[in-house]
Formats: structure tokens, C-alpha cells, sequence
């Protein structure tokens, strides 16, 4: 009886760990997970939709574009990497304004505790809320931070789980998006 119910146990477990498992690589996409088939249209193009950030301008996937690719970072408040991360992020979008898109996106927060991190932050780069988490879902965000990297055309072309560095961030918009940001 024991041993079936450590088989049955197991069995739970690589269930759920298959179901948390990232969906392999897209090789049209730089190395980066495919979007889900909801968030993308026959071109590979992603389309999302967030609110306004405190008040601010909401964000629409690929309309707001502008023709330059687009940094996407996922962060919440009471995410203790995101807050370490945000001032380098800060640094590397003034040497990239113009050429690169940088959009910060709180996912699943508190308004309050989010105004009150990007204020101590110092972040002036365009944020946008994700407060019920269903835009970010489609990209198949799974932790935080999670940073997503845009074609001009609005293709996903890569992800990076985990707090950035301004040296880690510069790179891997130069391996997914090929500018180089001083």
C-alpha cells in the first residue's frame, strides 16, 4: 500500500513538472520559446493589449511599436529581483531611447506598492499593468523577472528569466534584437 502510494505521488510529480516545462525553442525565433497560438497571429506577430500604468497610457502589442524593436520587462513590487533590477534597466533604456522600445510591465501587483517602486526606482521608460496577469500568460511568463525582446514587426524574439545587469541586458538585446547599445 505504501508503495503505491509513493508511485502514485511520483507519478502527481512529473505530471506537474511536465506541465510547468517550457515549450521547446522556435528556431524562426532566435532561440526563444514560441508564443502561445492565442497571443499570435499567422505571421508569428504577438498581440497584447495592457493597461495603463497609474493613470498613465495603456500599451498595445505590435501597434505601439513605433518601428523599433521593443525591451519588455515583467516586474511586480513585492519581487525583491525586479527591484534590483530596475535601475539597470533604467540605464541602459536613456543610452537606448530612439532605437530600442523599453516597456515595463507590473504584473499581478498592488497599484499603491508599484507607484511607490518605480518612484524610488527612478524609472522614467513607459510602464504599463498587467494586474490580472492574462496578457503576460500569453507569453508564457512562468517567473519573475522575466524579460521578452520584440522584432520591430512585433515577433518574439527571445526571453531571459531572471534579474538582468545593464552588461547581461546590452547583450542580450544585441543577440536577440542585433543593436548594439553603448
Amino acid at each position: 500500500m505504501r508503495l503505491r502510494r509513493v508511485l502514485a505521488l511520483g507519478a502527481v510529480a512529473v505530471a506537474l513538472l511536465a506541465a510547468c516545462a517550457q515549450k521547446p525553442a522556435n528556431p524562426d525565433a532566435g532561440g526563444a520559446p514560441a508564443a502561445s497560438a492565442a497571443a499570435t497571429t499567422k505571421a508569428g506577430v504577438v498581440r497584447a493589449r495592457f493597461a495603463g500604468f497609474a493613470g498613465g497610457p495603456g500599451f498595445a502589442l505590435p501597434e505601439d511599436l513605433r518601428g523599433r524593436p521593443l525591451v519588455l520587462n515583467v516586474w511586480a513590487s513585492w519581487c525583491v529581483p525586479c527591484r534590483k533590477e530596475m535601475p539597470a534597466f533604467q540605464s541602459v533604456y536613456l543610452r537606448a531611447r530612439g532605437v530600442v522600445g523599453f516597456l515595463g510591465v507590473d504584473y499581478l501587483d498592488q497599484e499603491g506598492a508599484a507607484r511607490r517602486l518605480a518612484a524610488d526606482t527612478g524609472v522614467t521608460y513607459p510602464l504599463a499593468a498587467d494586474p490580472k496577469g492574462t496578457e503576460v500568460a500569453k507569453f508564457g511568463v512562468t517567473a519573475l523577472p522575466t524579460t521578452l525582446f520584440f522584432s520591430t514587426d512585433g515577433v518574439l524574439r527571445g526571453r531571459r528569466f531572471g534579474e538582468l545587469d545593464a552588461e547581461r541586458l546590452r547583450a542580450a538585446i544585441r543577440s536577440y534584437l542585433g543593436v548594439e547599445v553603448p
